[in-house]
């Protein structure tokens, strides 16, 4: 496996888990909501905008991870376009 494989198994892995303590936050605000326990320094709807948005960044890492790959380890494909506008350029002028 390459750096790049490498990088997007670590990013979706990390997406998985950071799902799963997005599930964790809404449980713990539907269990707040319900009575189960009670804490007074914190509300079920900080449990429900903060479980939304790990589930959020979650998806985003495993759906996006490409994306992130990509940004990270362009393509020397790209590279060699660079270049070569990067010639003609210098030729026009």
């Amino acid at each position: 496996m390459k750096a790049e494989d490498w990088l997007r198994l670590s990013l979706q892995v990390v997406g998985v888990l950071v799902c799963f303590f997005g599930f964790q936050s809404l449980l713990d605000g539907l269990l707040l909501h319900l009575g189960y326990f009670t804490y007074e320094y914190s509300t079920p709807g900080y449990y429900l905008v903060t479980g939304l948005a790990y589930i959020f960044i979650g998806l985003y890492l495993m759906r996006g991870a490409s994306s992130l790959v990509r940004f990270a380890y362009p393509s020397e494909d790209a590279d060699e376009e660079d270049e070569e506008d990067g010639e003609t350029e210098g030729q026009k002028e």
